[in-house]
């Protein structure tokens, strides 16, 4: 995937740490969220 051509170097630079950052808050909660899940499977008996 290339960057769109109007974009300068430094508007490409932040808006892919934004997607950086956003991608980690994604993970970062499915991660909670299987956690979560398992423990509540072992701690619900």
């Amino acid at each position: 995937m290339s960057p769109a051509p109007d974009l300068r170097p430094d508007e490409f630079a932040a808006r892919r740490k934004a997607a950086r950052r956003t991608a980690l808050v994604v993970a970062l909660i499915a991660v909670g969220v299987y956690v979560a899940f398992i423990l509540s499977g072992v701690l619900g008996r």
